[in-house]
């Protein structure tokens, strides 16, 4: 089948890589470098190595990130509250090392056609796509299009016109420093600072061996953040020196060096899953179809589990009914392994929001 992709993310490139090993042919549609180029990182969990692994991405050298071996609590003086083993495995990575990884694996030159953002979908009286329509106007037909535009996806807009999709209440940013020696400070260790009210942490992360990765949560009901939505703005590094400047070390330091240039800001959303994840010969994956808290730290492993998922659904040929049946089972099993991470993620949020207690110590993961 020839296949179009719109989003060349996690979900994107995994899904081109995924669908190509089993014979079709894809074209993945990305509607700006900056997004595919930017920093910052993720954390891969063991199911994700492993299928990466089976497809022969491998992570080494200069995508090899740092193997993390250890969660630890602490308040913001820097005191541990609580230290528990990472599941074996677990990996912390740059973005653009990640994304550099799975791009090379899926061709992309090849593939991958630049400030190309879907706008509209055509759709014949039984409800197939029969044309994508991108905002520069070009006009795209395939067999099967899949979805992988992030959280604020256009395809789910169409789809679900009505679906709610608000804000969620806690808010994060996120900001790259290089930092040897903080790198030697953590270790192998993902560390998290907590307020003693509650609603406020900075997580540290290293993601290679000069660089870390550290983010802020807050309850933006709680800390009103600047009204600009420009996380490299003077105003946000202002708000988080306000917030966390004065914390222990490293995060005082992170703080004090961090560059406006290298921040950027994620606005999760919190909202119920969709009915299903498929119409027809339309398909979501990734955020698309599940976007997840941050607190979940599923985001990465779920969006590759829905590309090994898709591509093992889907028929060789272009069968109207065995398209369908595989589509269906897809949904099904990706909806069924979702919905407990969603609700995770929720029951993580309110944990954080509440002043600290031997619930604030939970490893910020979904299981």
């Amino acid at each position: 089948m020839h296949i179009a992709i719109f989003g060349a993310g996690i979900a994107g490139l995994m899904s081109a890589i995924t669908l190509r090993m089993h014979g079709h042919s894809c074209d993945v549609y990305e509607r700006s470098r900056l997004t595919y180029d930017s920093g910052m990182g993720f954390i891969l969990l063991p199911e994700a190595i492993t299928c990466m692994d089976e497809m022969g991405i491998q992570l080494t050298g200069d995508c090899s990130g740092v193997p993390l071996e250890r969660y630890v609590c602490r308040n913001s003086r820097g005191e541990v509250l609580y230290e528990e083993a990472m599941p074996a495995r677990s990996r912390s990575i740059r973005r653009r090392e990640l994304i550099n990884a799975l791009a090379n694996a899926a061709r992309a030159t090849d593939v991958i056609k630049f400030s190309s953002e879907l706008e509209d979908l055509e759709f014949d009286r039984h409800g197939y796509v029969t044309t994508a329509v991108l905002s520069s106007g070009e006009r795209i037909m395939a067999d099967l299009f899949v979805a992988a535009d992030g959280a604020h996806s256009q395809a789910r807009r169409i789809l679900f016109p009505d679906w709610l999709v608000p804000q969620a209440r806690v808010i994060e940013v996120v900001g790259l420093v290089r930092c040897a020696k903080t790198t030697q400070w953590t270790g192998h260790s993902l560390n998290k600072f907590h307020a003693a009210d509650g609603g406020l942490a900075v997580g540290i992360v290293p993601v290679d061996t000069d660089h870390i990765v550290w983010f802020m949560q807050f309850d933006s009901l709680r800390f009103p953040p600047p009204y600009t939505r420009d996380a490299s703005s003077l105003e946000w590094r202002d708000f988080v020196q306000k917030l966390a400047g004065k914390w222990a070390h490293p995060v005082d330091y992170l703080l004090a060096i961090a560059e406006s240039r290298h921040m950027h800001l994620w606005q999760p959303i919190d909202t119920e899953l969709i009915p299903y994840f498929h119409q027809e010969n339309l398909v979501l994956a990734g955020d698309a179809a599940h976007p997840l808290s941050p607190f979940t730290s599923r985001g990465v492993s779920s969006a590759i589990a829905d590309a090994v998922a898709l591509a093992n659904a889907l028929p060789v040929k272009n069968e109207k009914g065995l398209l369908r049946k595989g589509l269906d089972f897809y949904s099904n099993q990706r909806h069924r392994q979702c919905a407990p991470y969603l609700r995770k993620g929720r029951e993580l949020m309110q944990n954080f929001l509440a002043p600290v207690n031997s619930n604030s110590f939970m490893l910020p993961l979904a299981r």
